[in-house]
């Protein structure tokens, strides 16, 4: 009788395009219910990784159609410095073309949206996010439950202060504020461990609950109830079944399928 097969797992280095200074801002902390740990067998290795905070799910072209943003407009939202880390946090991808953006990437990109639909311009939201990450001494500040109380106090703070002219549409700070940030807040479900996000309900998806959530499908879109990839839907929609025919498959709802594919059609044509 042979001997067993081994199962030989490569160590995964990922490391940060920026580095913190240590002591000056506080990172995140690991979730039990993220945190990927792999016991050390004979001949394999160990891997922890918070999945939300260290490994890299999206391409920027893909992160940028989950969100209904322009590419480029994600792109330089990883190059723009905001106090200790760019704007929207990128790992260092393996090849040019390997992912490179985490979760807690994609949902900073997102909050970011809500930013600048308050008018805020480029300089306005580099501005912002420093001094968010500053008040909360936390360079994900953008993407934790803090932001629905504190954060939002300082940007209307901000915004009456008038410090600069950044803020083009938000003239009733005290009102717009609250209600673009809410807006955007209610499509993140927070770990009640520590407080950063756990999944992104997308907004583009309109009459579906379409979420990312790291733990399912290695953090690709899927139906919140049923966890069915968005993509496998698609497919086999394009392959020429019916709408009706692909909810039965899959045992989800006729109007999910529609939804899906109506949003998906939308991209396309965009």
């Amino acid at each position: 009788m042979g001997q067993p097969n081994r199962i030989v797992r490569r160590v995964i280095h990922i490391r940060a395009v920026q580095t913190v200074h240590p002591g000056r801002f506080r990172g995140k902390k690991n979730s039990g219910d993220y945190r990927e740990s792999r016991s050390r067998a004979e001949g394999g290795y160990r891997l922890d990784a918070d999945l939300r905070f260290n490994v890299p799910l999206f391409l920027i072209e893909e992160a940028a159609q989950h969100l209904g943003l322009p590419a480029s407009t994600l792109r330089s939202w990883t190059r723009r410095q905001a106090g200790p880390a760019p704007l929207v946090h990128r790992l260092q991808p393996e090849t040019p073309r390997s992912a490179s953006l985490p979760f807690v990437g994609l949902v900073e990109a997102h909050m970011l949206r809500g930013f600048r639909e308050l008018g805020l311009s480029a300089q306005g939201l580099r501005v912002s996010v420093t001094r968010l990450r500053k008040q909360f001494a936390d360079e994900y500040a953008l993407a934790t439950r803090r932001l629905a109380t504190d954060g939002v106090s300082l940007l209307v703070d901000m915004a009456a202060s008038h410090d600069e002219p950044m803020w083009t549409r938000a003239i009733d700070g005290q009102a717009v504020i609250p209600e673009v940030i809410d807006r955007y807040l209610k499509f993140v479900t927070w770990s009640k461990k520590d407080g950063y996000p756990a999944r992104l309900r997308l907004k583009i998806y309109e009459g579906a609950d379409v979420i990312i959530d790291p733990r399912f499908a290695f953090g690709q879109p899927v139906l919140e109830r049923q966890k069915i990839r968005v993509q496998d839907i698609l497919d086999a929609f394009w392959a020429g079944e019916s709408p009706h025919t692909v909810a039965a498959e899959f045992g989800v709802k006729t109007d999910e399928v529609e939804a899906v594919i109506r949003s998906a059609t939308r991209r396309h044509a965009a």
